[in-house]
């Protein structure tokens, strides 16, 4: 797919694809909005080049997509509430090294994330994601018919002792009294695509409604594995400059903590969904 300036590549056969031709700091033009947004919502995740984003200007490009939605836990930088300062100095880790979709812990999870690179390490610090509807269609159809009709509780970490261990119990109570429990579709429908994808994370689902604890167990354990099978993934080694667009609705994701103790610093702006997962 191309303009006359924007080319597509894509990556895989099923996710991910390199965008060139674009100034992202620039106003888009009509047609330009509409040919990222639907390459977007096909390929799942873009991957942009030598970018050069202000923090206004990286809001102003996800604005093309929809709202900025509020950031949460995560730290924001002064003056500019709605971009997220990503920040792994030294051997500060973030949470983020495990399969997850942002904010699936909410009644409405974000649509979509744009996040920018600012500084890299030289080795290391992938992106990995994962495509969810992929893993959906390569199911059988039986398990597809036993999973579609059921609802799984997210919480902002399914590794509870992990929260108390890092942040302590009183900041463990805050978090969970602030963000309650809440249940989601195991399967959801794209609201563009129409596609079913599946719905559950490591990091965010602890268990679906309905089930044993043994049952439940040991189908999320098995829908965990299923998803993150290499022919579902794409691989992104940053630059500084890179940004990447990915959809929420039809993906997960993970940060590689392989760099040591490397400096890697990112600007992370989301975007609000309308509706909740259906």
């Amino acid at each position: 797919m191309a303009s006359k300036r924007i080319i597509i590549k894509p990556r895989t056969s099923c996710l991910g694809a390199d965008v060139s031709g674009i100034d992202l700091s620039k106003s888009l033009k009509e047609k330009d909005k509409k040919i990222i947004h639907s390459a977007w919502v096909e390929h799942k995740v873009l991957f942009f080049r030598d970018q050069h984003l202000t923090p206004e200007k990286h809001q102003a490009f996800a604005e093309n997509f929809g709202l900025p939605q509020p950031a949460g836990f995560v730290p924001t930088l002064p003056d500019h509430p709605f971009v997220r300062r990503q920040e792994q100095p030294g051997k500060t880790k973030s949470l983020d090294i495990v399969w997850h979709a942002d904010d699936i812990f909410l009644p409405i999870p974000s649509k979509g994330s744009i996040l920018y690179a600012l500084d890299v390490p030289e080795q290391g610090g992938d992106t990995v994601w994962s495509d969810m509807q992929e893993a959906y269609q390569a199911l059988s159809l039986p398990w597809q018919r036993f999973i579609e009709d059921l609802s799984a509780i997210n919480v902002p970490n399914a590794d509870l002792m992990e929260i108390v261990k890092r942040f302590g119990a009183e900041a463990f109570a805050k978090i969970y009294s602030d963000v309650p429990p809440v249940s989601q579709p195991v399967v959801r429908v794209h609201p563009e695509s129409g596609e079913k994808s599946i719905f559950v994370n490591p990091l965010n689902t602890s268990s679906i409604e309905g089930l044993s604890k043994v049952e439940s167990e040991t189908v999320l354990n098995f829908l965990f594995r299923h998803c993150q099978r290499a022919e579902f993934q794409v691989r992104l080694s940053w630059l500084k400059g890179t940004v990447a667009f990915w959809d929420n609705r039809s993906t997960i994701h993970m940060g590689i903590a392989d760099y040591g103790d490397s400096h890697r610093l990112m600007h992370r702006v989301a975007i609000a969904d309308t509706q909740a997962p259906q």
